[in-house]
């Protein structure tokens, strides 16, 4: 695989995912990468073991509605 990070910018605040019915977790940053052909995709990025960020594959994303 040859892509390339070309930007990163912070998620909104009330962007989660989840993977399977599991416990949501915050988005923490989109990526917007650059893949071997030439396209351009942007991926939800967050935290796994609460230590190291890395690409969210397969999970669900959704905004958090407001309690409000």
């Amino acid at each position: 695989m040859n892509e390339t990070i070309i930007q990163i910018i912070p998620a909104p605040s009330n962007l989660m995912y989840a993977y399977d019915g599991g416990t949501a977790q915050p988005v923490a940053c989109l990526a917007l990468v650059e893949l071997a052909d030439g396209d351009r995709e942007i991926r939800a990025m967050g935290l796994t073991n609460g230590e190291i960020f890395e690409e969210q594959p397969g999970a669900i994303l959704f905004f958090e509605s407001d309690a409000n």
